[in-house]
């Protein structure tokens, strides 16, 4: 049986922000969110990602938070 091994990929998009400053901040915060779960051995992969954006609005609750939190 053939081994799937993770990869890392780029992602490019744009995001809305007033200034580079503000961009460069939200990757390195990625990045660090990214590196977190994984120096804790659970992978922040491309699938869960948009599994976990696709049904954020899901949970009454978590569907609040973030709605709050982007006001």
């Amino acid at each position: 049986m053939e081994e799937k091994r993770l990869r890392g990929f780029p992602i490019s998009f744009n995001i809305y922000a007033e200034s580079e400053e503000e961009v460069e901040e939200a990757r390195m915060a990625i990045i660090a969110f990214i590196g977190l779960h994984a120096s804790q051995c659970r992978a922040v992969t491309a699938k869960k990602v948009a599994q976990a954006l696709s049904n954020w609005d899901k949970n009454p609750i978590v569907k609040n938070h973030i709605i709050n939190y982007f006001k």
